[in-house]
């Protein structure tokens, strides 16, 4: 007599199957999408990396125009603008911080009614050779009759987001090489990323990153007598 098998019975061969397709599937998502996450946070990081060295740059020029010299404590530097009860020290940094200001130009230019002001002004600027561009953007924008009030504090929580992460690179966690020079005759400041050689043969030994990562890391530039080391590659 032939014995009959429920419908909703699956056999057990059936279902590891279907565990091992699952398991395959799961595996193959991640060696695709885990490389591409670490070489996309690399890439932020490198970025992010040289606009805080920007940011450095321009904290001690601030620095240097109150105090006629560089300091080497970075945040001797940023205090003097945030300790500034006046705001002109913010409004210094922003205009001459070129980065900065084009990451703010970039985030208002999502906004219809600044994208306008913004054009009106670059266009502007370009039949005046206007050199000041960067000031007359954000001056319009915060005493627009309108959207003023909005426009400058977004402005500002831009620039002091800038100050407030510009210790560290985003890599290591370690803090910039600050190079002060100053005699007689020059005052120079240069600043360099902290990753090192050392920093780069941990993530070459670690088998996570390097070998299913496919992550290498390596020192993302400096800013010497102000030349960018990665402005020509």
């Amino acid at each position: 007599m032939t014995q009959m098998v429920p419908k909703d019975v699956i056999p057990k061969g059936s279902i590891i199957y279907k565990l091992l397709i699952v398991i395959l599937g799961v595996g193959l998502a991640y060696t695709l999408f885990y490389p591409q996450s670490l070489w996309q946070g690399e890439k932020a990081h490198t970025k992010q990396c040289r606009d805080n060295m920007e940011h450095i740059l321009y904290a001690e020029s601030v620095y240097l125009m109150q105090n006629n010299a560089y300091t080497p404590n970075l945040r001797k530097a940023v205090d003097i603008i945030k300790n500034d009860p006046t705001g002109k020290m913010l409004k210094t940094y922003m205009r001459s911080d070129s980065v900065l200001a084009y990451n703010i130009i970039k985030m208002f230019k999502k906004d219809n009614y600044a994208a306008v002001i913004i054009d009106s002004l670059q266009r502007f600027a370009r039949r005046n050779n206007v050199d000041t561009l960067q000031a007359l953007i954000f001056d319009s924008l915060r005493t627009d009759q309108k959207y003023g009030r909005k426009y400058a504090p977004k402005i500002d929580s831009m620039a002091w987001y800038s100050l407030n992460h510009l210790y560290t690179c985003p890599t290591t966690n370690d803090t910039y090489h600050i190079e002060i020079v100053d005699t007689s005759v020059i005052k120079v400041m240069n600043v360099a990323c902290p990753v090192s050689t050392q920093d780069s043969l941990r993530v070459e030994n670690d088998f996570k990153l390097r070998r299913l990562g496919g992550l290498t890391i390596k020192n993302h530039g400096r800013i010497k007598d102000w030349e960018r080391s990665w402005a020509n590659r």
